[in-house]
C-alpha cells in the first residue's frame, strides 16, 4: 500500500461525519487540535447535529478514540451519542484559554491516557 494513500488533508477532514460503532451519526468533525511539537493529532472538535446545535458547543473527543473504517468509508468512534452528549462540552472561548484545562477534562471523561 502506498503510504500516501493513508493521509488525509484537514480541508476534507471538516465537515466529516463521526459515527457510532452502528454507523449512527453522532457528529460534524469542525476542528482537529494537533501536539504543536509532535505534529501528532490530539482532539477531534464534533458539533452535535439537530436544531439548536446544542446551543454552541463543542465536544472535544481524543483523536485515539476514533479510526477509519474503509468499509464504511468515513470516522467511527466507539461511543453512543448520549456518551457523547454527557462528556465535556465547551463553546469558542474555553476552547481557546489553554488556562481552562478542556484536553485533561476530556482525556479524564474518556479514561484516556495522557500523552
Amino acid at each position: 500500500m502506498n503510504p500516501d494513500s493513508l493521509m488525509i488533508r484537514s480541508a476534507n477532514l471538516l465537515g466529516t461525519v463521526l459515527k457510532d460503532g452502528a454507523g449512527k451519526k453522532l457528529g460534524t468533525i469542525r476542528e482537529v487540535f494537533f501536539e504543536r511539537d509532535t505534529g501528532q493529532a490530539r482532539f477531534v472538535i464534533v458539533e452535535l447535529g439537530g436544531l439548536l446545535k446544542a446551543a454552541g458547543k463543542f465536544y472535544p473527543v481524543p483523536w485515539r478514540t476514533i479510526r477509519f473504517d474503509e468499509k464504511a468509508d468515513g470516522y467511527l468512534a466507539d461511543l453512543t451519542k448520549d456518551k457523547l452528549k454527557g462528556g465535556p462540552a465547551y463553546d469558542r472561548e474555553q476552547l481557546n484559554d489553554t488556562a481552562y484545562a478542556w484536553s485533561e477534562q476530556t482525556e479524564r471523561y474518556y479514561r484516556v491516557e495522557p500523552i
